[in-house]
């Protein structure tokens, strides 16, 4: 990440662990005997922040975990996630990092057709970014990436999951 200070949900989490590292004992073997003298609330969001760590949402062409996907997909429904209020596509954080075909068929899906050939007639990248950086502004429209799957697309990827080990199925030990 190239511009960690400028992601809201980064910085939510580090706020968190410093709270959390205010009010936690200095000694490990303290903390058994802390939790036991918590509240069920402050002993559950613990846990909750501590599991926060392991979920690895990455897109499917950056790794082979396919079930952190579906699991985090799981949590963020759960949970209620709302992206958009944890990121904001700009030039910046989106439209300069991907190629002009992507940036064309994000317009046209943010704001219609019109919006897509006005990136098609920039000359240049540049050019491209600026305009879609101001044409996406306020919408709440966010990359495919970082949204939260329907339960329905997660049974899909399921069914072709399990199509997949059919098809080669996981030599016997």
């Amino acid at each position: 990440m190239k511009n960690a200070e400028s992601c809201r949900g980064l910085s939510a989490f580090n706020d968190l662990a410093e709270n959390y590292g205010h009010h936690l004992p200095g000694s490990p073997a303290d903390l058994f005997y802390w939790l036991l003298e918590q509240p069920q609330d402050v002993v559950l969001s613990l846990l909750a922040f501590g599991a926060a760590h392991s979920v690895n949402a990455v897109e499917k062409k950056f790794t082979d975990r396919k079930k952190g996907i579906e699991q985090a997909n799981q949590l963020g429904r759960a949970l209620r996630v709302n992206m958009p209020a944890w990121f904001e596509t700009t030039g910046e954080s989106y439209f300069k990092h991907v190629n002009r075909t992507t940036i064309e068929l994000s317009l046209a899906e943010a704001r219609g057709s019109e919006a897509e050939l006005s990136v098609r007639a920039a000359a240049k990248k540049s050019e491209a970014v600026t305009i879609a950086d101001r044409l996406v502004a306020g919408t709440g429209w966010i990359p495919s990436p970082l949204r939260i799957a329907p339960a329905e697309a997660e049974q899909e990827l399921q069914a072709e999951s399990i199509a997949e080990d059919e098809q080669f199925p996981q030599a016997a030990e």
